[in-house]
């Protein structure tokens, strides 16, 4: 009671004049202040799913364990949405109204396993997963800012309902594209997001749209020094497939990036491998610049298949779009995060942040962010482009979307690293966890309590757009990945 009494003061003091003007701050006091009160028991939820990582579509303890805690506090809860049983949409309603939403995730990375604020490597489990890309942080973070919404919502009478839909496996973009797929996003107003980073900003920039496919090769065995005439080796067309991609990339825009892994390719040298299989991603700034490269990658590997002599097959595994960047969302997350401030950072963390800084390639003199980026906002033809990709792009085309970050880890590291899961499972993160569950309240807050912000995004959305409609790259006739059989297995 002390924390809301207290910031009401200072939110009437910042917005005196009329009682219009004065209602949303006064409703994001009551928000922010529940959140306070109930901070403790957001970083608990964070740290146990830090606790259990666990890799894409295997994500059972995190979802349920993200699922429970929105649950006890009043959501209800749909689970096994668009067929994937980790994926579920938690929704409080305060009767008619708009809808608004927030994007969860959970899964973690095979191989990170790290102890948690330690500036050194050790490992928990070796070889097993860890969230190096906090995802930890930002399920929670995304529960948490519906949670100041809802509380919110019910001590000033605000109409409205908001969701925070539980994402599975964004590492291998599956999650929000199945669930696209299957019209769940469908009837949101406005979504809003956000991802653990180093810095403290509107994420104004969009991702490069992708495709994850896979292709196999058939052959057939046969000594490879005894009768090697007899033999069609698989791993020789996913060989001549991979030189011929490289060829290819020297003919490709700038901006594409293609890459690979064999992920099969025998078993020993003296048996001719009848089977062999390559993994790809490919990527470029625009649905429309992806498309055609794909398709020159698949018709290399039928060019291969015909110079070996053997069968190929693809599986396709997910495509995802770059992300529709929103003007007023970004104006109105840059507002919110100038009135919430970045996190507060303690003697502690900041010696923490410098150790951990010595493993970098290029540490910075300063380790932890405690300024606010600028905003800029640009036209699409010169928009900035982050290198990798991520399934919010598909949430994009359906209903208007804005995000930020916040700093969670230290800065001069890379992504996907043992640095970001010591971090994610720290003070730090926590930190920085927090500071974006409140902007992102106070954004949707905002959106909830003034229709021409609703308006103004919508707006924005459908010019963006350019009078294209949203169609998932996704057949219908293609199930979750987890769910498909084996390759090989009886049809």
């Amino acid at each position: 009671m002390k924390n809301l009494i207290v910031l009401s003061i200072v939110f009437s003091m910042l917005t005196a004049g009329s009682a219009a003007a004065a209602r949303p701050d006064r409703n994001k006091a009551a928000a922010w202040s529940w959140q306070e009160s109930a901070r403790e028991e957001a970083i608990a939820c964070a740290r146990d799913i830090w606790e259990h990582p666990e890799i894409g579509e295997q994500e059972f303890y995190s979802s349920k364990r993200l699922a429970d805690f929105l649950e006890s506090h009043g959501f209800t809860l749909q689970h096994g949405v668009a067929g994937l049983p980790t994926a579920w949409v938690a929704t409080f309603s305060n009767g008619e109204g708009p809808i608004l939403g927030y994007l969860a995730e959970f899964d973690a990375l095979p191989g990170l396993s790290q102890e948690a604020g330690s500036p050194v490597r050790k490992p928990l489990k070796e070889s097993q997963p860890g969230h190096g890309c906090g995802h930890d942080l930002l399920g929670t973070g995304s529960a948490f800012a519906a949670l100041g919404v809802k509380e919110a919502m019910l001590l000033n009478k605000i109409p409205g309902t908001v969701k925070v839909f539980g994402c599975p496996a964004e590492e291998t973009l599956v999650g929000k594209v199945y669930m696209a797929r299957a019209g769940v996003f469908g009837g949101v107003d406005v979504m809003l997001g956000w991802h653990p980073g180093s810095e403290n900003a509107v994420t104004f920039a969009s991702s490069l749209a992708m495709t994850s496919i896979k292709f196999r090769f058939h052959g057939k065995t046969a000594h490879a020094a005894g009768d090697p005439q007899d033999g069609r080796s698989a791993l020789d067309a996913v060989e001549l497939m991979d030189a011929g991609v490289n060829f290819m990339r020297e003919h490709i825009i700038d901006e594409a990036r293609v890459h690979y892994v064999i992920t099969s390719g025998g078993g020993a040298p003296n048996v001719v491998p009848d089977r062999a299989e390559v993994w790809y991603y490919v990527r470029a700034r625009r649905t429309e610049e992806q498309k055609p490269i794909l398709e020159w990658v698949r018709q290399i590997a039928g060019a291969a298949a015909v110079m070996t002599r053997t069968t190929g097959e693809e599986e396709l595994l997910s495509t995802c779009r770059e992300v529709l960047l929103n003007d007023p969302l970004a104006q109105l997350l840059q507002e919110n995060l100038q009135q919430v401030g970045p996190p507060v950072f303690d003697a502690q963390d900041w010696e923490f942040a410098r150790k951990l800084s010595e493993n970098f390639a290029k540490p910075d003199s300063v380790p932890l962010d405690t300024t606010i980026t600028k905003l800029e906002i640009v036209p699409p033809d010169k928009w900035r482009w982050e290198s990798g990709s991520t399934d919010d792009g598909d949430v994009s085309w359906i209903v208007p979307y804005g995000r930020i970050t916040t700093a969670c880890s230290a800065k001069g590291g890379t992504g996907h690293s043992w640095q970001v899961v010591t971090c994610a499972g720290s003070a730090v993160g926590f930190k920085g966890m927090l500071a974006a569950s409140k902007v992102l309240a106070g954004a949707g807050i905002d959106l909830l309590t003034q229709p021409k912000l609703r308006q103004a995004a919508r707006e924005d959305y459908i010019k963006k757009l350019e009078g294209k409609t949203y169609e998932c790259g996704v057949p219908d006739s293609l199930p979750p990945p987890s769910l498909r059989k084996p390759a090989g297995a009886a049809k």
